[in-house]
């Protein structure tokens, strides 16, 4: 009876955790564009359309997988519910895997404007906060190959407002809703909008987003037509101070450019 106490003792510890030798695993799913994975002390990986690398992979200590484990933990009863669900929108999931077999899954309704604020929506979203911290602290950008082209883009609500195309040399490009404008780009000129952004090539550009609702971009950086080496989001929202200083290179990007395409206008 003894020897039977002292191992549930042991266990206590090793199978909540669900130690290496269990395979714990958990999935979180919002949907085909938004999703992570974590194993105990195993490889992790979070998809998001939203970020300048929209994938992370990296390996996760047992430590880390603990975090997320017990932030979830007091879904599995229930899930995420909603008393009124949207017909338009299909709520995610999350499945708890032990030695690769699903153990439990529950639904996720991340979307509920029917019960006002629910506390466990704060636990999905810290969760996901957690991993997107784990993967940009260990992410290592690859070098990107020799632009022959830059593009900047500006967005708000999902539409762009603005896009600049510059090319190494040739005839850049400046679209908005109301005109569309062509003019020549140097090479002088495409080195120097190069090295503006220099800093920032290779780079996970990552900032703490406070202000919502605000307009939003990309710099895109690519050696081929139609292929992008790297696309790295702004956010008007974001306080941090590399924030500050990418915007600064934005608007000293833009008073070279402006004053060619104002020259080329009819």
């Amino acid at each position: 009876m003894r020897a039977v106490i002292i191992a549930l003792v042991m266990c206590v510890g090793a199978c909540a955790s669900g130690g290496a030798a269990g395979g714990a695993s958990i999935e979180v799913f919002y949907g085909e564009t938004m999703k992570y994975s974590i194993e105990d002390g195993g490889p992790a990986r979070l998809v998001s359309t939203g970020g300048a690398h929209p994938v992370y992979e990296f390996q996760a200590s047992r430590e880390d997988f603990r975090q997320i484990a017990a932030l979830l933990e007091p879904l599995r009863a229930e899930g995420l519910t909603c008393s009124e669900p949207s017909r338009h929108t299909s709520p995610g999931y999350i499945v708890w895997r032990r030695g690769g077999e699903e153990v439990r899954r529950v639904d996720m309704h991340t979307i509920c404007y029917a019960d006002g604020t629910r506390p466990l929506a704060r636990n999905t979203d810290r969760a996901w906060e957690l991993m997107e911290e784990m993967g940009h602290a260990r992410y290592a950008a690859p070098a990107i190959p020799e632009p022959t082209s830059i593009k900047l883009q500006n967005m708000y609500w999902g539409r762009p407002t603005a896009t600049w195309t510059i090319p190494r040399g040739g005839e850049g490009l400046y679209v908005d809703p109301q005109r569309t404008v062509t003019f020549q780009v140097s090479d002088e000129t495409f080195i120097r909008i190069r090295e503006t952004f220099r800093p920032y090539e290779g780079r996970d550009f990552h900032c703490n987003r406070v202000l919502t609702d605000g307009p939003y971009g990309f710099i895109v950086w690519s050696s081929q037509e139609g292929h992008e080496d790297q696309r790295t989001l702004w956010d008007a929202g974001c306080v941090t101070g590399d924030a500050s200083d990418l915007f600064g290179r934005i608007d000293a990007a833009l008073k070279i450019l402006a004053p060619l395409r104002d020259a080329a206008q009819p």
